[in-house]
């Protein structure tokens, strides 16, 4: 049984709720193919009247060996927080996994708060990321605000990347043009670029073109462009739920994988019936394997028979796409390759 610790203190308008989560013989859990979510429950108490303001946590597998494992969070009452997840690990260390800002949270509905991954932490994590004893030790913090006036531009940032973002909006000290596909022209700075994206990097290795000329041909749209600059200089990407499509495109492209994730989970959040399938090749195209594995579970709980009506199904013309899909859903036992 998972044991929980739950305190809550107030600093001036915010209460904190802090909740430490822990999970013995994680690996087990993970090794157990049956496994499907685990989940705190709601307080108990006969003997009150008053509404349980405690938020509940939830854990789901995802994969046939539970590669994928999300996290989520359900507030019973309306409100108006910022999420910090931590997770603890040996010799009383911390790390901070993610971190979403100030936003409106509905009563009674699970909100997503982020992914791990089986191989980071049974794998090439085990030692780091699991306690002495093989327990799993996560730790929420909700900070709960009734300042209904506090918005993202508000809430305290790293100063370096309000400084990074001011460099790419001014120009200043800028080394380096790069262009839009229609042309567009952005000043930058060939170190902050090489930083940041392997493949940006690439352009001034070498004898290149680039080099000499020190202009960069890029194939993005100029409103795709502005996006993927603005997440290189200040590690933020204020349209991702506007674009996700292309910014999944261009986040493969310059190999950056963190918007790649943001991406992933925002075109997670707006996966349906309808647009499943296009989802999936979606994701299959750009290579996003959290992606992909949601969405063939998506399409295996119970979705399967409604999405085989959709005009996306009709279309649909790989049958490599087809196979792995009917492969998902019919084979449990199977060892699937979703690469």
């Amino acid at each position: 049984m998972s044991s929980l610790n739950y305190t809550t203190r107030t600093e001036g308008q915010t209460k904190i709720n802090t909740i430490t989560w822990t999970i013995p013989n994680f690996i087990n859990l993970l090794n157990n193919k049956t496994t499907k979510d685990i989940r705190t429950e709601k307080s108990k108490d006969k003997n009150s009247d008053v509404t349980d303001t405690r938020f509940q946590l939830k854990m789901i597998f995802i994969g046939r060996d539970n590669d994928v494992i999300e996290l989520y969070y359900l507030s019973p009452v309306p409100v108006f927080l910022k999420a910090i997840l931590t997770m603890c690990l040996k010799r009383f260390e911390e790390r901070s996994i993610v971190i979403k800002e100030y936003h409106t949270v509905q009563a009674n509905k699970w909100q997503y708060l982020s992914t791990l991954f089986k191989k980071e932490i049974a794998d090439d994590g085990r030692d780091v990321y699991l306690l002495s004893d093989g327990s799993l030790r996560l730790k929420f913090q909700f900070l709960v605000t009734n300042d209904i006036k506090v918005d993202r531009t508000n809430v305290p940032k790293t100063q370096l990347a309000y400084d990074f973002e001011n460099l790419l909006n001014n120009g200043l000290f800028s080394d380096i043009t790069i262009k839009s596909a229609e042309g567009i022209e952005h000043k930058v700075h060939k170190a902050v670029l090489a930083s940041r994206s392997a493949v940006l990097r690439a352009h001034f290795e070498h004898n290149t073109t680039e080099c000499y000329t020190n202009i960069v041909e890029s194939p993005l749209e100029s409103d795709v462009l502005n996006e993927v600059l603005t997440f290189i200089y200040s590690d933020k990407a204020p349209k991702v739920d506007e674009m996700p499509e292309k910014l999944l495109a261009a986040a493969d492209y310059y190999q950056l994988s963190r918007l790649k994730s943001l991406c992933e989970e925002s075109l997670h959040k707006k996966l349906t019936v309808e647009n499943a399938i296009e989802t999936l090749q979606l994701a299959d195209l750009h290579s996003a394997k959290v992606l992909k594995l949601s969405t063939l579970e998506f399409i295996k709980d119970g979705q399967a028979k409604l999405i085989t009506k959709t005009e996306g199904w009709a279309k649909v013309k790989s049958v490599d796409l087809i196979k792995t899909i009917y492969e998902y859903i019919m084979n449990d036992d199977m060892e699937i390759d979703i690469t």
